[in-house]
């Protein structure tokens, strides 16, 4: 990998990780979904100049799932509350989504099926331990009827 894009990368990923880890911490959801959204759409970029390099197909698989996980973590402004049952456990539902998504990715780049630097693959784990986090916190604070 070119080291500048490589240094880029590093820190575009670090800030939007902090950004998100911020975000969850102190339950700001707009925070937390901007860092999470702008942080697969780095890698949206990243995965496609991977596939111009070296045309493998796992470049697009990539893309595809951090496409649902950019779409499903805009930072648009949606409101609702502990109230919407309904809400709630589709938003749980959608974080165990991008959890898995994470450490799948985390995965492929750890064991080296794509020739990328192991850093990246740890950044996939730190945010699939955020969402982990977001999850269980969101799942602890049960409203009683």
């Amino acid at each position: 990998m070119n080291p500048i894009l490589e240094s880029a990368s590093n820190t575009y990923g670090s800030i939007f990780i902090l950004v998100a880890a911020y975000g969850a911490i102190k339950r700001i959801r707009d925070l937390f979904l901007f860092g999470i959204c702008f942080f697969g759409a780095g890698l949206i970029i990243k995965e496609g100049i991977g596939y111009a390099q070296d045309d493998n197909i796992l470049h697009l698989f990539v893309i595809m799932m951090f496409l649902g996980q950019v779409i499903l973590t805009l930072p648009i402004n949606t409101s609702f509350d502990e109230k919407n049952k309904a809400a709630m456990a589709l938003s749980n539902r959608i974080g165990c989504a991008i959890l898995v998504i994470n450490l799948f990715q985390g995965y492929l780049l750890l064991n080296n099926y794509l020739d990328v630097p192991h850093q990246f693959g740890y950044m996939h784990l730190v945010i699939a331990l955020i969402m982990l986090y977001s999850v269980l916190r969101s799942g602890k604070e049960k409203i009683s009827i």
